[in-house]
């Protein structure tokens, strides 16, 4: 049997000596043999390269719009709600596009677009999780909407009954308005 052994002479380069290959995210990687154009036809031909391994977990992508140096692509199916979704557009999709289209000075995700924030529909939510909030004797109301075109709105609930003290009851109602609305900075409070 043939086994590798390091020894002690062989060079061994850490990443954080002076001098050392560092890897840079805003320069393009050398070694790829073709660049390519920025153009939504090689935008779309790399990200055909990797569509295999999205559509493997459920998931895809889309380009929803190149606005000068700056390429926007939505996540979809189980990418979308991923919570890894922004490593792989950073460390994936990103690094990749940025390899074979220098021109490329960022990719961001685009957010599909949710409901209007009203009452409403913030009810359509709310009356999801009643009925399990009723078996345990509570209720659950929304109080308020603010800043409905702003930043950062906030919807204000009250629940009552012994639910009310779950945290895990409450996050789960935050995570169901937030991926409903798809609003950046969505915050929910509790009267």
């Amino acid at each position: 049997m043939h086994r590798n052994v390091l020894k002690m002479s062989d060079d061994i380069i850490s990443p954080f000596d002076e001098g050392a290959p560092t890897y840079n995210p805003t320069e393009p990687n050398e070694s790829v043999d073709e660049f390519l154009d920025l153009t939504w036809e090689n935008v779309d031909m790399v990200l055909e390269e990797m569509r295999p391994f999205l559509i493997q977990d459920g998931g895809n992508v889309a380009i929803a719009e190149i606005d000068g140096p700056v390429v926007r692509l939505q996540l979809e199916g189980a990418c979308g709600t991923c919570p890894s979704s922004t490593q792989t557009m950073k460390m994936g999709l990103e690094r990749r596009l940025r390899e074979r289209i220098p021109e490329i000075q960022e990719v961001i995700q685009a957010m599909p677009a949710g409901p209007d924030l009203n009452e409403d529909e913030v009810e359509v939510i709310l009356n999801g999780v009643r009925p399990f909030l009723q078996v345990a004797g509570g209720s659950i109301d929304c109080e308020s909407i603010t800043g409905e075109s702003s930043v950062q709105p906030c919807i204000t609930l009250k629940m009552q009954g012994s639910s009310a003290s779950l945290n895990s009851v409450k996050l789960e109602i935050v995570q169901r308005l937030q991926r409903h609305f798809m609003i950046a900075g969505l915050q929910v409070e509790w009267a």
